[in-house]
């Protein structure tokens, strides 16, 4: 019997006082940040969706893009970048312009040291950049 006596009994349950009111107040904030939690996600995935859908640039839109950008300064760059892009893009009308052009631009190339490019070389490659089209 004494181990009966040592026994406590079971309290009942606390009641709390929770109104319906407080009660809507945190469900409605959770409900708010869930929400705005999944608009983040959302503008975040369309934003790196529309990074990853970028256009990839095809061979002859590298070779135009690599022309423009010719550094002049660096004569054997230029010229051998020149000479790869331009037969590239280059169609059958303009295939005797750019041999001239090759032509007057191979003092340029297979030499350790060379000069700068001369205006007038500078200027016909420019030109014929500049009637390129892809």
């Amino acid at each position: 019997m004494d181990e009966l006596a040592k026994l406590k009994d079971i309290k009942p349950p606390v009641n709390i006082d929770t109104h319906l009111q407080e009660l809507a107040i945190y469900v409605g904030a959770g409900f708010g940040l869930l929400l705005l939690a999944i608009a983040v996600v959302l503008i975040y995935l369309l934003i790196f969706k529309k990074r990853r859908r970028r256009k990839k640039l095809s061979p002859k839109e590298l070779a135009l893009k690599a022309l423009k950008e010719l550094n002049y300064s660096n004569t054997k760059d230029a010229v051998y970048n020149f000479s790869v892009n331009a037969q590239k893009l280059a169609n059958s009308e303009q295939q005797e312009q750019l041999q001239e052009i090759l032509k007057s631009l191979e003092k340029y190339k297979y030499k350790k040291e060379v000069d700068s490019l001369s205006g007038s070389d500078v200027n016909r490659m420019k030109e014929f950049i500049g009637k390129l089209r892809i």
